[in-house]
């Protein structure tokens, strides 16, 4: 079973303020853990914010 777009915002809402997820389910831990990661990975490589085109 896929996860509806609504439950998928609440997940990425929950990985990008810090919160704890708070499921077990296996589809939505996936979910979150690739979030985080792609967060740790963007944030190491200072892939941050919008970029200036001044």
């Amino acid at each position: 079973m896929s996860l509806s777009s609504h439950r998928q915002h609440k997940i990425y809402l929950a990985a990008t303020m810090g919160y704890g997820l708070g499921s077990d389910d296996p589809e939505e831990l996936a979910l979150y853990e690739m979030i985080k990661k792609e967060i740790e990975t963007d944030i190491k490589n200072r892939h941050i914010g919008i970029q200036r085109t001044d």
